[in-house]
């Protein structure tokens, strides 16, 4: 026990030693009146923060009734103010008119559909909860392991359930510190995201049974009585007030006209509903470069706004969202429809901030600009060309598991959803692909008459969907049917700041008949491990070449969500027709002593089934070059007898990996870990090849596929 606790100080230690590192090496690059200057703003901010602090704990938490009824315009009394807001709501996404034909529908063309959701929504009862890879965790029996009351009704709001690892929740919001290799501090966050409200609601709607409506308004009221506003893990991050904002209103309108929403909770819900408002306008994120937690807050915001006029700030909240919403689209999404943070599973989350708020406006007769729309589009359209054949996105960049809403069960990276929404919302038929069908997510934001119009809309198969290139976004994707290459050759977010990048650069994933053979290994945790944080998104965990030991872009000591901008990419050529090529090179090597430039170059013969690369290096000295490929964890190996035969199997395929000109090369596999969600750790095999060279040099290889 000595020890352990002995071993976790010192890495707190070697933590926080790097942390200092890293700022006093900055300091050291600045003129001495810069750095005065830097510190007396810091002092001014740290005093202004131990004031607002001190204003807190004197202050009452929530806000009284009196105050509720001054926040709402134009009522005189409590009655005349819930019923107005029970009986007169905006337009949402589900709509009391529409329940009954959407009952009737799921029962009749949908009947599993209704068993997996209530079967979700008893889960949610028993208060069993798989989040973040934790696999299905009872929450009740984790209370009562860590002194809690057996069936006492509260959910560990304040843990890391993983971990065990508590946050003080009396502390103020922004005191609370991140637990670096301790906790992951996402697991309170991602709970009290609420995203199992729509479950609730879907299956209270499904079966009219009371018992859904009185569990969300029991774990609502929990919520409230221990999350005090600006007090605990729940309050420090904004972008996480913002989505349980989201997610609540879906609740409030699923169970507004339950028997168990008596007005007791709705005085209290208001109450929370407000102060979510007031909190988020008061912490925006949109110091230096804004990305998507900005852009949750704004999309709260505007929910809030237009849901609830009756609030004195509505107006200005809506205003204020939708006028910055339309100017993030401009900054934070490329001309090619690509989201910036150079990430393919932030570009989903980004996408579905942007799409459900347009949805929310446009069903409220509020129309956004025509260009912002268009760009809007190009996001679904970087969804239908990324996509694989089997419907999963490649994990270039992060994976955070991150969402608006979760409407429906499928796996994380199985995206195929936002293609149904984009051909009822667009009314485009080139987005509904026969292969991945219906999803029934669609019903619950379009409704029960969204099925036949998708129904009655031409198809086509994905085998028709075209090889594709995203230059700015830096994604390349070859396609042929069941086959399928895509290459990262891509920017480390906008201006080289900031974002969500690995260093994958020249990386590559091969799907072939449908079938993920070589594979990114995605992300696992941020936070809660910094040494596999950064093993999950280094060179040598992606499918490029590594040249002497080093990075493509340099880490930076005591920050995990930042790198140098060394790689700097470039595609110098990109065809497509019977043959599809990509040539490119990075210039992350440039900065060694001897600098070096890797230029890979892919060819892809379709009709052939072979793939032929080449990696070229320029430069001068004698250096160590490695090849990584990571296999997917189901793919098996067969001959390690020649580097000239490396046997891959799968099904009744067989895939050769072929060195052309190179026999002094070495060859190695070894086990490495791989995660297809945040959280989630499997085990995997990663083939090294490689050589010690004078430079400059040339490696042909080729992958063939083979059919037994």
């Amino acid at each position: 026990m000595e020890r352990a606790k002995l071993t976790r100080n010192v890495k707190e230690a070697d933590m926080r030693a790097m942390v200092v590192g890293y700022y006093l090496q900055r300091i050291r690059k600045l003129p001495f009146r810069v750095v005065l200057k830097k510190a007396l703003v810091k002092f001014i901010a740290f005093a202004l923060h131990k004031l607002e602090g001190f204003k807190a704990k004197l202050s009452p938490a929530h806000i009284s009734d009196e105050q509720l009824l001054k926040s709402l315009n134009g009522f005189e009394n409590f009655q005349e103010a819930l019923d107005h807001i029970r009986r007169e709501r905006p337009k949402f996404f589900i709509e009391p008119s529409m329940k009954g034909e959407l009952i009737s529908l799921i029962q009749s063309e949908l009947p599993q559909l209704k068993d997996q959701i209530v079967a979700e929504a008893d889960k949610i009862c028993f208060h069993i909860f798989d989040l973040l890879g934790s696999g299905d965790v009872n929450l009740d029996q984790f209370i009562k392991n860590h002194g809690g009351k057996e069936n006492c009704g509260h959910l560990p709001w304040h843990f890391d359930f993983k971990s065990g690892y508590q946050w003080n929740p009396k502390k103020y919001y922004k005191d609370i510190e991140i637990p670096y290799g301790k906790a992951d501090i996402k697991v309170p966050w991602e709970l009290s995201r609420f995203y199992h409200a729509i479950t609730l609601g879907q299956a209270y709607w499904l079966t009219e049974d009371e018992k859904y409506a009185r569990e969300f308004i029991k774990q609502v009221d929990d919520w409230i009585d221990n999350d005090p506003p600006k007090f605990g893990v729940n309050w420090r991050c904004t972008m996480d007030v913002a989505i349980r904002v989201c997610n609540w209103i879906w609740g409030f309108y699923f169970f507004k006209d339950s028997d168990s929403f008596d007005d007791k909770f709705f005085i209290k819900f208001l109450k929370s509903f407000y102060q979510h408002g007031k909190h988020i306008m008061n912490n925006l994120e949109n110091q230096g470069v804004t990305n998507n937690h900005y852009l949750a807050d704004l999309v709260s915001l505007i929910y809030l706004g237009i849901i609830f006029p009756e609030f004195n700030e509505a107006k200005q909240w809506r205003n204020f969202g939708i006028q910055e919403l339309i100017k993030e689209m401009e900054k934070q999404v490329y001309e090619d429809g690509m989201d910036y943070e150079g990430s393919t599973c932030y570009h989903r989350l980004t996408l579905e901030l942007f799409f459900f708020a347009t949805l929310l406006c446009d069903i409220n007769g509020i129309q956004l600009p025509e260009e912002f729309l268009k760009k809007l589009q190009k996001m679904f359209d970087f969804v239908l060309y990324v996509l694989k054949p089997n419907g999963k996105i490649p994990q270039i960049g992060d994976n955070d598991n991150g969402r608006l809403h979760i409407l429906g069960i499928r796996e994380v990276l199985d995206l195929t959803y936002l293609l149904t929404f984009s051909t009822i919302y667009l009314d485009d038929p080139k987005y509904k692909i026969k292969e991945f069908g219906f999803a029934t997510e669609t019903l619950w934001i379009f409704g029960p008459e969204s099925y036949d119009r998708w129904k009655e809309m031409q198809e086509r198969s994905f085998e028709e969907i075209e090889s594709k290139a995203f230059p700015i976004g830096g994604i390349y994707v070859m396609r042929k049917k069941k086959d399928y290459i895509v290459i990262s050759c891509g920017p480390n977010g906008r201006n080289g700041k900031d974002g969500h990048s690995h260093n994958d650069k020249l990386s590559f994933e091969l799907c072939v008949d449908g079938k993920d053979i070589i594979v990114d290994p995605g992300t696992y945790v941020y936070t809660s491990n910094p040494k596999l944080r950064n093993k999950f998104r280094s060179t040598s965990y992606h499918n490029t070449a590594i040249v002497d030991d080093k990075e493509q872009n340099e880490f930076i000591k005591g920050n995990i969500f930042k790198m140098g901008n060394n790689t700097k990419t470039k595609c110098l050529k990109w065809e497509t027709g019977k043959n599809d090529l990509f040539v490119g090179e990075h210039y992350g090597y440039t900065r060694l002593i001897n600098p070096i430039i890797h230029q890979r170059t892919i060819k892809w013969m379709k009709e052939k089934k072979i793939c032929k690369i080449v990696d070229s290096f320029k430069g001068k000295g004698v250096h160590k070059i490695e090849l990584c490929l990571i296999l997917d964890p189901n793919i098996k190996y067969k001959s390690f007898d020649s580097c000239k035969n490396t046997v891959l199997l799968f099904r009744d395929r067989t895939i050769w990996i072929e060195f052309e000109n190179i026999d002094r090369i070495k060859r190695s596999i070894e086990k490495i870990n791989y995660s297809q969600e945040y959280g989630m750790l499997l085990q995997t095999n990663k083939i090294t090849y490689s050589i010690i060279y004078s430079l400059p040099l040339e490696i042909k290889w080729k992958i063939i596929e083979k059919t037994q």
